[in-house]
């Protein structure tokens, strides 16, 4: 690989005993540097007397010589000084250190790129279109309206590295990905946990691409060759050959190095008549960011559970339950109408709420099947049948590559920034070395303490260095007062930032800052409530909850007006908030004559309604309130009758709010009948993940109704 230098700017080429270095990940923009103007430059160095180029140095040479002057030459100016900074002599840079009029080396580049940002000690993300002025989990930041979130290349170098670090349009730092985690996490959908440093390769193909489904590239074929490294594929690149064929042939490379069957399950976005089993882009997978991976074993049935890919199609083996055209559930379409053969396959992988995924299936004339629906993914609650599984075959388990280390205890300091450059270090380690902001020390004790104080001892941290020789284990522990607030150690090896409230309403932070020559450096950053960077800084950010909601129940129905789903509304709770839904009804006046000589011929719920007095027009509506809420990304519920309006209830149900939090059903009565809501798992793959359910529970009022309707059914017959 080719690194730039820091200093000189000059590129050098490396086969074997990399140097340590810094990575850049950004969006490219107009007048990007190339390779090429990197080439035009390369004599420049000579001419400073090896002091660091500036802009002003390059600008002057290239007038000079000529040369046009690239915008794109402050980005890599500025990134080599923050490198530099740093004491990285080396930073890999994508659109210089790529010679991409070479096909082979841009081929080799492309499946290497995943290896190159997993390998590097730090990778910067440049935000062009980030103003520093606000945090980034304040509600106004742009952050996470960055055109970085939005591009296929860039999740790669998210995942990939070790350590990130985020800057602003000014190249001011804004934070990391460990301290920004959640946030990243409600923006890209990607598990927290794989932003804390879980391996992805705990999740399934699925769930992999559902990350990159609302990415886009500027070359279609991108799609796919940006996803090489995550599915630790390779293939050659083929511009032209289109987007769709691209993605093929990465799914069809997956296959031969993983049996995951969630590789199926997607929905079109769009019903179509019919399909092949896999997926045409990443979009595909939107929806299936909750489907864990196929658990089968070696066999299925009495067949092998294996499956290949040749010239005539997908050969695998699945368990088929025969269907009718109507059981298609497609809400777009009753069917295709097709006189051949409809299936129900089981993939065999299942949702995070534990429900069995499934597709249709048809047959066709000459033998083959396709997918028949393909914008329905069914979920089951029951696992399929299987026959009895005799044949045994082995799984080779694959090799996976160590990811880079950067090893060595080296030198530790800390550093206060301008914001907190009002504290005083009262106890500095022994033998250490300090400056008016900085501590540097080597720990050769179990323990170290860097106490820092405040004239007003109500702004006080420690942060500690505790030392165990026998684990070869550190672990880094931000204190306030008595209390442990936060930490970083190796049980998260991507951990770089702790954060801690201080008595005043104030909050500090401390970030493991990244360098070439092996000094840990903490940077104390302090937060108060004048600061616009503080409002979110404490912010624990969750997605918003999606539920389907009955529009009606028996003769009740819900007053709001949301988006409509068929016999459902679908209704968004935001996080840590509640809505509250009126189901409403009128109420009838049943008269005794009408009650027994309608008993033979009324259903079961009229009968039970006009005993109870249940109906319309006469004394107003009959009401029932039912309260859906979302607390730490989990969904409670709540049913009452008491009440005057829906912000009536919402009052009453603050007060009462934390007993309700992880209650998923609740009981009402509801003019002399007990009325059931639970939240359940939806029915389809879809953007909504939960459900709203309505039951009338027979309780023993019910059983001396029913002794009461046979003694009436005797009198009249007797009458």
């Amino acid at each position: 690989m080719r690194l730039l230098n820091t200093k000189t700017l000059r590129l050098e080429e490396f086969f074997d005993e990399i140097p340590p270095y810094a990575i850049l990940s950004h969006t490219w923009e107009d007048e990007e540097v190339t390779f090429q103007d990197i080439q035009n430059i390369a004599t420049l160095a000579d001419t400073c007397n090896v002091q660091q180029l500036t802009y002003e140095d390059i600008r002057a040479f290239l007038l000079s010589a000529q040369l046009p002057v690239k915008k794109g030459y402050t980005k890599v100016v500025q990134a080599c000084v923050r490198a530099r900074s740093y004491s990285f002599d080396w930073i890999w840079i994508d659109s210089c250190c790529i010679n991409k009029e070479s096909s082979a080396e841009l081929s080799e580049a492309i499946n290497s790129m995943y290896q190159y940002y997993e390998d590097a000690v730090v990778c910067y993300v440049y935000l062009f279109d980030v103003p520093g002025t606000l945090h980034p989990k304040n509600p106004k930041s742009d952050f996470k309206r960055s055109k970085w979130f939005t591009r296929g290349w860039t999740l790669q170098e998210l995942l990939a590295p070790r350590h990130i670090s985020f800057f602003d349009e000014d190249w001011t730092k804004i934070g990391t990905r460990w301290s920004l985690r959640d946030l990243i996490s409600v923006v890209t959908t990607i598990p927290i946990d794989v932003l804390e440093g879980r391996s992805i390769d705990e999740y399934s193909v699925a769930q992999k691409m559902s990350w990159a489904a609302d990415r886009q590239t500027t070359r279609p074929e991108d799609e796919a060759y940006c996803l090489m490294g995550i599915f630790g594929v390779s293939m050659s690149p083929i511009y032209g050959e289109g987007g769709d064929k691209a993605f093929m042939r990465l799914q069809q490379e997956i296959i031969r190095v993983s049996d995951d069957r969630s590789i199926f399950a997607w929905i079109s976005e769009e019903w179509e008549k019919s399909r092949g089993l896999l997926a045409r882009s990443p979009y595909e997978f939107r929806y299936s960011g909750r489907v864990w991976a196929s658990n089968t074993g070696s066999t299925l049935g009495n067949n092998p559970s294996s499956y290949s890919f040749n010239n005539n199609g997908l050969h695998i083996h699945l368990p088929l339950k025969p269907c009718d055209s109507k059981d298609l559930e497609d809400p777009y379409d009753s069917g295709s109408g097709a006189d051949t053969p409809i299936f129900l396959a089981y993939l065999h992988c299942q949702t995070n709420d534990g429900s069995y995924m499934s597709v249709y299936l048809r047959r066709t004339t000459d033998g083959y099947y396709v997918r028949e629906s393909s914008s329905i993914v069914v979920l089951q609650p029951a696992p399929p049948p299987l026959d009895d599984v005799r044949e045994l075959t082995v799984r080779e388990k694959p090799t996976l590559r160590e990811r880079f280390r950067f090893l060595g205890a080296g030198k530790k300091a800390v550093s206060l920034l301008p914001s907190a450059q009002h504290f005083v270090c009262s106890r500095p380690p022994p033998a250490s070395i300090s400056t008016e902001f900085s501590v540097e020390f080597e720990t050769d004790v179990d323990r170290t303490d860097l106490t820092y104080e405040f004239p007003s001892k109500s702004e006080a941290f420690t942060l500690a260095c505790l030392v165990n020789d026998w684990w070869e284990d550190v672990k880094y522990s931000l204190q306030i007062g008595d209390k442990s607030v936060d930490s970083i150690d190796n049980s998260c090896p991507a951990a770089d930032y702790m954060l801690g409230p201080l008595p005043n309403s104030c909050f500090v932070s401390v970030c493991l800052e990244l360098r070439g020559d092996k000094k840990k450096v903490f940077e104390v950053d302090y937060f108060s409530p004048e600061d616009s960077r503080s409002e979110g800084v404490a912010t624990t950010v969750g997605p918003d909850l999606d539920f389907l909601v009955p529009s009606k129940f028996k003769s009740y129905e819900l007053e709001e007006e949301h988006q409509s789903w068929g016999s459902f509304r679908c209704i968004t709770v935001h996080q840590s908030d509640v809505l509250v839904l009126k189901y409403t009804t009128w109420e009838k006046q049943w008269f005794t004559r009408d009650l027994y000589s309608d008993l033979e011929t009324d259903s079961e719920t009229e009968r039970r309604d006009k005993r109870k007095g249940r109906g319309t027009k006469q004394g107003g509506p009959s009401t029932f309130y039912v309260a859906v809420g979302s607390h730490q990304s989990l969904p409670w519920t709540h049913i009452t009758s008491n009440g005057k309006s829906t912000d009536d209830v919402r009052a009453d149900i603050q007060s009462m709010k934390e007993d309700l939090y992880g209650q998923t059903s609740g009981t009402a009565t509801i003019n002399h009948s007990k009325l059931k809501v639970w939240i359940g798992p939806a029915s389809n793959l879809g953007s909504v993940s939960h459900q709203l359910h309505f039951e009338w529970v027979k309780d023993e009022s019910d059983a001396v109704d029913e002794e009461e309707m046979k003694r009436s059914r005797k009198r009249i017959r007797i009458d």
